[in-house]
C-alpha cells in the first residue's frame, strides 16, 4: 500500500509578510529572548539559514555584549518599544556587524514576544569615515598650500643651495595637494592613469636623496651609480612615490645601506632597490605578490608602490628578502 506524506502547512498571511520584508526581523520570547522565528533578511544577515537561527537566542548572536542586551530587552518589556543603535550581532562566520534594532513588544495569548527590526549601520559607518576623511583632508589641503608659499619665497634666495631646496620642497608639496584634491574628488584615493614623460632614473633617486634622507652619517646610505641614465617612459611623480615608498621602508626597518640600480630591459625600464635590512615580515610578502594587492594597514607603502607599478601595465617584485636584507624588482614597460 502506497504511503503518502502529508502536505505541508500552507502559512498565513502574516508568516508571509513576515518571511518577505525586505528588513532583517526576528521574532523573540520575552523573558528568555529564545528566537522563534527568522525570516530570509535576518538569515542572509546572520549566515545562519532560518532553521538554524529558530531555537537559538538573543545571546548566541549578542555574546560579547550581555549585560546590553540585558538591559534592551527589560526596556522592551517594560516601556513596551525600545531602540538600540550601540549593540553589534555576531555572524556565524565570527564577524561583527553594527546595527540599529528597533523593538515591539508583543502580548498574545501564547505570552509575550518582541519583534526586532535590524539595520546594519555599517554603510553609514563607512560613510561617516568618509566625510571624517574629507573634513580632515580639506583642512590638510589649506595648510599645505601655505607651505607651498613660502617654499616658493625659498625658490628666490641668493644662496644656490637654497633655492634648489626649496625647488624640490615646493615640487613634493605639489605631490601632496594634488593626492588631497583626488581625495577631496573621489572620496577616496584613486590612482590616475599615469601621464607618461620620458625622463630618466638619475632624476628619481636626486630628488628622492633631498627629501627622503637626512644628509651626514644620520641614516641608512644611498649608493646609485649616476650618469647611466636609465630612461623610463613613465609618469615622473608615480614612479617617484614608488622608489620613495620603497626607500622609506627600508629606511624605518632599520636598513644601513640601499641600493638602487636601473636597466632597460624588454621595451621598458627595470629597476632594483635592495637593502639591508631585517626582510620583511611573511604577511606582507604574501599580500604584496597576491593576482591583486590588498589594501590594509600592514605593508600599506609596499601596496601603494604594488598599486602604482600596476597602473603602468608593470609589476613590483619580491625578488629575495631574508635577514640579509630585501631585494625588489620594479618592472615598468614603455607606452605601447
Amino acid at each position: 500500500m502506497t504511503q503518502t506524506r502529508p502536505a505541508p502547512a500552507s502559512r498565513g498571511p502574516f508568516e508571509e509578510l513576515f518571511d518577505g520584508m525586505q528588513d532583517p526581523a526576528l521574532i523573540l520570547e520575552a523573558e528568555s529572548g529564545r528566537i522563534r522565528a527568522a525570516n530570509r533578511a535576518a538569515a542572509d544577515l546572520l549566515e545562519y539559514s532560518q532553521d538554524m537561527l529558530t531555537g537559538m537566542s538573543a545571546a548566541d548572536i549578542h555574546p560579547h555584549e550581555l549585560p546590553r542586551l540585558k538591559t534592551f530587552l527589560d526596556e522592551v518589556r517594560t516601556r513596551g518599544a525600545w531602540m538600540r543603535d550601540d549593540l553589534s550581532c555576531r555572524t556565524q562566520s565570527g564577524s561583527f556587524v553594527p546595527a540599529e534594532i528597533r523593538s515591539t513588544a508583543v502580548r498574545g495569548t501564547g505570552g509575550e514576544t518582541i519583534l526586532a527590526l535590524v539595520r546594519d549601520l555599517r554603510g553609514e559607518e563607512l560613510a561617516e569615515v568618509g566625510r571624517s576623511v574629507r573634513k580632515l583632508v580639506h583642512d590638510l589641503r589649506n595648510t599645505l598650500t601655505t607651505a607651498q608659499l613660502l617654499s616658493d619665497r625659498l625658490q628666490g634666495h641668493d644662496d644656490a643651495q637654497v633655492r634648489a631646496g626649496g625647488d624640490v620642497m615646493s615640487r613634493s608639496l605639489e605631490r601632496a595637494l594634488d593626492l588631497c584634491q583626488q581625495t577631496l574628488k573621489a572620496g577616496r584615493t584613486r590612482e590616475n592613469r599615469p601621464e607618461r614623460m620620458l625622463f630618466v632614473l638619475d632624476d628619481i633617486v636626486e630628488e628622492i636623496a633631498a627629501t627622503a634622507l637626512l644628509p651626514g652619517a644620520i641614516g641608512p646610505e644611498l649608493v646609485f651609480e649616476t650618469g647611466r641614465g636609465t630612461r623610463l617612459d613613465a609618469d615622473f611623480d608615480q614612479v617617484y612615490r614608488i622608489v620613495l615608498n620603497l626607500v622609506r621602508n627600508a629606511a624605518d626597518a632599520g636598513a644601513g645601506r640601499i641600493t638602487i640600480e636601473g636597466a632597460r630591459r624588454d621595451g621598458g625600464a627595470r629597476v632594483i632597490v635592495a637593502d639591508d635590512g631585517p626582510g620583511l615580515p611573511a604577511e606582507v610578502r604574501d599580500t604584496l605578490e597576491a593576482e591583486k594587492p590588498g589594501t590594509g594597514s600592514t605593508g600599506l607603502g609596499l601596496m601603494i608602490a604594488s598599486e602604482l607599478a600596476h597602473v603602468h601595465g608593470g609589476a613590483l617584485r619580491v625578488v629575495e628578502t631574508g635577514a640579509q636584507g630585501t631585494v625588489f624588482r620594479l618592472d615598468l614597460p614603455d607606452q605601447a
